[in-house]
């Protein structure tokens, strides 16, 4: 069975600490913590999930300091997933947030096979980036702010569906998820007039066991793969 979406759930957006209850349909293995915020620093200090600390995805927190400041992160979990309906909170040091948890079920444990935090821009107009799956089946996924002053303004690209829509004082945030499951690289983004625009992507699937394609890791932002281990030419 390859990584499948399982269920998602909203904090209840503000200032201050987010926390609320996440239920998943089937048994979780993997969970992502996606969350925009209106400040240009890193004010996210933690993301646990029924207690267990969360990681941070690499390119979290994507933020911008100019203009209308913004930021977005992602937390990871995709191994020793407490079953059953579990507290996730969100742990701030400022400013006004928006969290959505993403449960995804499977037939092994998950990994982050890509991010993408090369949307950051003081005005972009239907801001859009890739993300290359390196050939795995993936689930995707994205945390948004725009400078725009109402949801009205957002729109999830085709193929898109919004998790949550928040306006946060003049701007706003979002969460959106792909709907197809499948190993083709993945245009994320969503529609808008010129305006603020900061994103992050994300890109789940079940850790290869026993060989096959291994998950695309980054340096410098250049792809480069796990080698082979010795005595496997």
């Amino acid at each position: 069975m390859a990584v499948a979406f399982d269920a998602s759930s909203n904090a209840t957006a503000g200032g201050g600490n987010l926390s609320w209850t996440h239920t998943p349909v089937g048994t979780p293995r993997g969970v992502v913590v996606l969350i925009a915020g209106d400040t240009g620093a890193d004010d996210v200090t933690g993301v646990t999930y029924g207690g267990v600390a969360m990681t941070e995805v690499t390119g979290s927190p994507n933020v911008k300091a100019a203009v209308e400041a913004g930021g977005t992160y992602v937390y990871f979990l995709g191994a020793s997933i407490p079953t059953g309906p579990q507290t996730v909170t969100v742990t701030v040091s400022g400013g006004q947030h928006l969290a959505s948890a993403v449960s995804l079920t499977a037939s092994d444990d998950t990994e982050i096979v890509d991010t993408d935090a090369t949307i950051n821009s003081d005005s972009s107009a239907n801001p859009s980036a890739t993300l290359p799956l390196g050939a795995r089946t993936c689930w995707c996924g994205e945390a948004l702010f725009s400078g725009q002053n109402a949801v009205t303004g957002i729109t999830p690209l085709s193929g898109w569906t919004s998790v949550q829509e928040v306006d946060i004082g003049t701007e706003c945030g979002a969460v959106y998820r792909y709907n197809t499951i499948d190993s083709t690289d993945v245009t994320m983004g969503w529609t808008q007039t010129a305006e603020d625009a900061v994103s992050l992507g994300v890109a789940v699937s079940e850790i290869v066991v026993g060989g096959g394609q291994p998950a695309i890791k980054r340096y410098g932002g250049v792809p480069f793969t796990r080698p082979t281990p010795p005595g496997l030419w």
